[in-house]
């Protein structure tokens, strides 16, 4: 567990992903969560209605941060949360393989739950998985341990933690089906007991037992299910997610064609229209169901820290070169686990009837991304449950080494009574067939040998940017795209360097016509310094909304920025010279003007100012800023070792004047740092859903 912790934190400090940035599902839920702390009312989202689970989590965590004054804390907060749950999976991982099978397999177990790449990844997200993962294998937990101890209380956890767990992900509801077949199985008659005196004992304690499990899941999703029958008149269990998904997996247009169709639509009637028009497509075409099946089933099969790294064109800000290292070791634990699974999963089963639950969830999950479509965090049931029985396999196999060295020819005969059973041999069967599966995908010798190339040839580029040889580094990240011609990250570096040096044509070829926010970043770096402003602008803006991290410290750290003695913030153009800013916002400006713009400063921020001569002699900065109220707000202004305190007024927009400290004449850069007492507008206003701790708003900063 320790060792698990100090992953997880270390994962957590070595990503930049914020989804306050995002535009993707961790954005939407953050949003979601935000909006309900602020108005006090839970809203389903533009084009589905989702579960609610997990942003109830979420919201209580902020409105944690927020009693504090610090909406930054609710997602720290959460990351907390998630850390510790993830923690608890390990000694709950390792007491279920105890109990399933044994000490050694627990212990196994407990070492996967804790290295592999997935899990550590996990508590860092702000997705419903964290939650309904770690609920599932609680519930999991309680059924075996209902098992092994027969008290009713076990039986109510489980229902009580599976049902939760579905109004985080709702296809946890439907596990309650494999729940039951577990009980009727650990319920059934001895053979032992006449069937017509065992059968009506069975009947009576599998129907207490289902009651005590089913109860705690109906007392968790029908509050929900009345809720939405209440608001769109409709029996809509938890959500329409998964019936909406179908629907667009089933359509010849894009998916983002289909989701405008149910953005256009009121809230009511996208569920009954997505029902009506699967029906109608599988009556009349039925095998679009199939048409996806076989390419998704073999997407399943894949390398996942092999495919982020070396197949997929960016890294999607994801620090993958940081946990290189631990990706490798965690393809190579799941190809393990995934290879040896199936030499427990065709035994006998030993273990109860909570084969049914490990079979019920591999096959429902595979079978759902076969017809809809595959994200990885989708197949975590799939890998906890193969990793499970893989551990089971991984401890037979070391009783049998240690039988080996005590006695070879009872390990020998042990070996051939075990490969000349069926069991050996379905378990060798489906071995092979998973080696096919996977050696089949991609070419993973090709494609590693390739991509190795390219973090060679990147290398050898970055070492020639820091000695200043641009043409040794353009000529490394020229081999680097004739090994990688499609990742966007390399081509974006090789534009950045034709920007410094000034060759915009080249810079604007080198990015090519491949997007990803990044690249959008660099797009917009390009236009500015053509003077190309509007454009600039666009990529820049949509960039910081929707790129998942913070974009203002990302320019700051890495894009070149031409030099400025003046700089106007919120318009679009700002980005690479500040950083701890909120969004830009425009004033209202009468006549044909365009409106003039500021940001609001956070609790901390910086301006980098890359100067086009150097600072003379009495030189100073002009800042125009106004403060929020009541009364003046201080500003600490640092510049070098020169702290000077500003008390900004309330009101109207006012210049400020601040010397620039002897120490920094004849510097070519001025790096200020600001910060002030913060405020969160919708404490102050009972109108304001705005949730954002601001302290003063700056529109312009000069250096005369």
């Amino acid at each position: 567990m320790l060792l698990g912790l100090i992953l997880r934190l270390w994962f957590i400090s070595v990503s930049g992903l914020d989804p306050r940035f995002s535009g993707s599902d961790d954005g939407d839920y953050y949003q979601r969560a935000l909006r309900m702390v602020t108005t006090g009312a839970y809203v389903d989202n533009s084009w589905l209605i989702r579960p609610p689970g997990h942003v109830f989590f979420f919201a209580a965590m902020l409105q944690l941060g927020l009693w504090f004054d610090n909406p930054e804390l609710g997602i720290t907060l959460i990351r907390g949360v998630q850390v510790v749950l993830s923690l608890l999976l390990i000694p709950v991982g390792y007491d279920l393989a105890r109990r399933l099978f044994e000490h050694k397999a627990g212990l196994i177990f407990a070492a996967f739950l804790t290295v592999w790449l997935p899990l550590v990844e996990l508590p860092m997200q702000l997705l419903s998985e964290p939650l309904f993962f770690t609920l599932l294998v609680l519930s999991c937990w309680a059924l075996v341990r209902w098992r092994d101890q027969r008290t009713w209380r076990w039986l109510v956890a489980a229902g009580s933690a599976l049902g939760a767990a579905a109004l985080a992900r709702s296809p946890a509801l439907y596990a309650a089906v494999f729940g039951m077949l577990f009980i009727l199985w650990e319920t059934h008659p001895t053979p032992l007991r006449p069937l017509r005196t065992a059968l009506p004992v069975w009947l009576r304690q599998s129907s207490i037992a289902a009651l005590l499990f089913l109860l705690p899941i109906v007392a968790f999703v029908g509050p929900w299910t009345l809720r939405n029958y209440a608001l769109y008149g409709q029996m809509i269990l938890i959500d329409n997610t998964g019936p909406v998904n179908l629907w667009l997996s089933l359509q010849d247009e894009r998916i983002d064609g289909g989701k405008s169709v149910l953005a256009g639509m009121d809230q009511v009637e996208r569920h009954l229209f997505v029902r009506a028009d699967t029906q109608r497509i599988l009556s009349e075409e039925p095998w679009r169901l199939t048409r996806n099946v076989w390419p998704h089933f073999t997407h399943i099969w894949k390398l996942q820290f092999v495919e982020d790294f070396f197949v997929k064109v960016s890294f999607f800000g994801r620090p993958l070169r940081e946990i290189l290292l631990l990706g490798v070791l965690s393809d190579l634990i799941w190809l393990g686990f995934t290879l040896t699974s199936v030499f427990a999963l065709t035994r006998y089963p030993h273990e109860g009837g909570f084969r049914l639950i490990a079979l019920g969830w591999i096959a429902y999950s595979c079978l759902t991304v076969m017809l809809i479509h595959v994200e990885p965090r989708y197949l975590l049931p799939v890998w906890f449950f193969m990793a499970l029985y893989a551990s089971a396999s991984s401890a037979r196999v070391l009783n049998w080494l240690a039988l080996r060295r005590r006695d070879w020819g009872a390990a020998t005969r042990a070996a051939r009574r075990y490969f000349r059973s069926p069991w050996g041999f379905s378990g060798i069967a489906l071995c092979l067939t998973l080696i096919m599966l996977i050696v089949s995908y991609r070419d993973y010798p090709q494609i590693i040998a390739r991509g190795w190339q390219r973090e060679v040839e990147r290398s050898a580029a970055l070492r020639a940017v820091a000695a200043g040889d641009y043409a040794e580094a353009i000529a490394a990240y020229q081999r680097m795209r004739e090994v990688a011609p499609l990742f966007v990250d390399g081509r974006s570096e090789l534009a950045l360097i034709y920007l410094k040096l000034g060759e915009y044509d080249r810079a604007w070829e080198a990015v090519g016509t491949r997007h990803t926010y990044r690249s959008e970043l660099v797009r917009g770096a390009i236009a500015r310094a053509q003077g190309l402003h509007d454009l600039a602008a666009n990529y820049f803006e949509e960039a910081e909304v929707l790129a998942a991290e913070d974009v203002q410290r990302l320019t700051l750290a890495w894009l070149p920025n031409p030099p400025v003695q003046t700089l106007s913030l919120g318009n679009g153009l700002d980005f690479g010279y500040i950083e701890g800013f909120s969004f830009g916002e425009r004033l209202f400006a009468e006549g044909g003007d365009p409106p003039p713009s500021f940001r609001w400063l956070q609790a901390q921020g910086r301006i980098s100012l890359p100067l086009p001569t150097a600072l003379p002699e009495g030189a100073s900065v002009r800042l125009r800023m106004a403060g929020p109220g009541p009364g003046p707000t201080p500003l600490r202004v640092s510049m070098g070792s020169t702290v000077t305190t500003i008390m900004v007024q309330e009101g109207g927009w006012r210049l400020y004047r601040i010397a620039v400290p002897h120490e920094l004449v004849g510097t070519e850069r001025l790096e200020l740092s600001l910060a002030a007492p913060t405020f969160i507008p919708f404490r102050r206003d009972a109108a304001s859903i705005d949730a954002r701790a601001l302290s003063i708003k700056v529109s312009h900063v000069a250096v005369e």
